[in-house]
């Protein structure tokens, strides 16, 4: 185990952060975050921390946000706004740990070193912990965590320890820590537990198994119940324990569906290959996908280590195999934001996948596609044609942006962007268009593609209204300039709508000579005749833009 728990030996590729500080740990938690599109795991310490919150500058803040996140696991709280929101689930890697009858909480330890270190060549975490505790008795201890990029349903834990004391009773449970869930039991079973969301009814399960060794032999579980397992011994000192977990996890998005025997077929398949074969299989994945993505900077390590960080974040928050979800404001590295998608995923992430892994641009651009239907519902309300996505995006593609938020002083903030910002329809449009043409993927076109190009552009020609001076307005409006609310022809808004329309009007040209039975059918589908077509001429002819004519700027 020992040569596993070592890093990368190029520090390019290592992200290092040294001691514990109550003010900055819930960052660095995030930043050395887990994840693989499916799983994503913060950065939080496995032993007890005792309290978790801290006061700064009079505000309350966590000093430790310790959550594991499914994809696409989305219920509505009992918060305040009760709007979709990620829910975390079971948090597996946590141990409890108790010398002689003391539990061993580490704010009340005293630190003698403490390190992580984000191994981004190898996708995994690696922290080096040393501290003394109850009556002077010192524990060193080195962890590694990760979840799987070769099978995304698995997570793996490696935890190496020793104390510097004879004859200490010990008892270590490797547990699983339930806060912030808000999901009612479904299974609690040995080995697999399975809970539901109260609200939207999705079901996550999870199934895991534990080996604890002393020196190299297995000690026998004194108990072992719903996932947790319980060892008790003597100390000697200078003796190593070490700990292996497999966890497994697996989402259902229906009452109908158990997603425990997918769990528990998944553990099979890790338990098969064994930590060491769960380990190989996950380095190799991310050295393939290194081996298409890397960009190499000389002369400056500060920011080759930066491009591979952005790199390492991008890669861990992408499910090329689910195109039932998309990546949140924060990934799956916290749970603000309620977990939900923006227009920042097809203007600024979306070029990274296109360009490196178009099989995370297709999927994410699918998500779009299959949440089409809340788009047309959200345009239909406001008495538009077409299709206006969500502001703010969760699993059915209605608009879940909270209406209002509490400000910091308790006062009641509007929040206008669900109504107002609109642009994220084109944005998602020119997305489209931009993989197209990168991939040239036909077939995502015809079957996806052009239908979300010309239901935004649908909505953008009945949004620009016409009026007295002979041009097409599009007002009340917020721009990407989020500091001026219900604003009227917003440079970017305007231009994007207009280009919106026009590339509609090259997909109805385009698809009329490469695959013209699928032109006609999918314009009987969306009812699209000519008349509707001779006014997107006309908006794209009319529509404001604010540019000079003569030097187009």
């Amino acid at each position: 185990m020992m040569q596993a728990l070592e890093p990368t030996q190029d520090p390019s590729w290592v992200l290092t952060h040294e001691g514990y500080n109550v003010l900055t740990e819930n960052a660095v938690e995030s930043r050395f975050a887990l994840g693989n599109g499916f799983l994503g795991m913060r950065a939080s310490r496995p032993v007890s921390r005792g309290p978790t919150w801290v006061s700064w500058l009079g505000y309350i803040r966590w000093a430790s946000w310790p959550r594991c996140y499914v994809a696409g696991l989305f219920d509505r709280p009992n918060t305040v706004p009760p709007v979709p929101a990620l829910v975390p689930v079971a948090d597996w890697s946590r141990v409890r740990l108790v010398l002689d009858d003391n539990p061993q909480l580490m704010m009340d330890g005293e630190f003698l070193s403490s390190v992580r270190q984000l191994d981004m060549r190898r996708g995994m975490l690696l922290s080096d912990l040393s501290y003394r505790a109850h009556a002077g008795i010192t524990i060193s201890g080195r962890e590694l965590r990760l979840v799987s990029l070769a099978d995304r349903a698995v997570g793996l834990q490696l935890l190496r320890f020793s104390l510097d004391r004879d004859g200490i009773d010990v008892t270590l449970e490797a547990t699983f820590a339930m806060a912030g869930m808000g999901m009612e039991p479904l299974q609690l079973d040995r080995d697999v537990c399975a809970w539901r969301t109260e609200g939207s009814g999705k079901a996550v399960a999870m199934a895991g198994s534990a080996t604890l060794r002393a020196d190299g032999h297995p000690l026998v579980p004194e108990r072992s119940f719903s996932l947790r397992w319980i060892w008790q011994w003597r100390s000697v000192a200078g003796q190593v324990l070490e700990l292996d977990r497999l966890v497994t996890v697996a989402r259902s998005d229906s009452l109908a569906d158990d997603p425990a025997p997918v769990a528990t077929d998944a553990l099979a398949r890790s338990r098969t290959l064994g930590w060491r074969g769960v380990l190989a299989a996950h380095e190799t994945a991310w050295q393939q996908h290194w081996d298409t993505s890397d960009v190499i900077i000389e002369g400056d390590d500060e920011m080759q280590e930066a491009a591979r960080f952005a790199a390492y974040h991008l890669t861990s928050a992408a499910d090329p195999g689910d195109e039932r979800v998309s990546v949140g404001a924060r990934g799956l590295t916290g749970d603000a934001y309620f977990g939900h998608v923006f227009w920042d995923t097809e203007i600024y992430l979306l070029p990274f996948y296109v360009a490196v892994w178009p099989e995370a641009a297709r999927a994410l651009l699918m998500y779009r596609y299959h949440t089409l239907p809340g788009a047309r519902a959200k345009a239909d309300a406001m008495g538009y044609k077409g299709a206006l996505y969500p502001w703010e995006s969760a699993d059915t593609g209605e608009e879940t942006t909270p209406e209002q938020v509490a400000g910091p002083d308790g006062e009641t903030i509007e929040i206008l962007t669900g109504r107002m910002e609109q642009h994220i329809g084109a944005d998602i449009a020119y997305a489209v268009w931009q993989y197209w043409r990168a991939t040239g993927d036909d077939r995502f076109f015809i079957d996806a593609g052009a239908e979300i190009l010309l239901e935004t552009a649908r909505f953008w020609a009945s949004r620009a209204m016409a009026e007295a001076d002979g041009k097409r307005h599009i007002r009340h409006v917020i721009g990407p300039d989020e500091y001026h609310e219900d604003v009227d022809d917003n440079a970017f808004t305007n231009v994007m709508a207009r280009w919106n329309i026009a590339r509609g009007l090259e997909v109805i040209d385009l698809m009329r000579v490469r695959w013209p039975d699928r032109a006609a059918a999918l314009r009987e589908r969306l009812a699209l005749g000519e008349l509707e077509l001779a006014d997107w001429r006309d908006a794209v002819g009319r529509i404001v833009t604010g540019r000079d004519p003569a030097t187009g700027l």
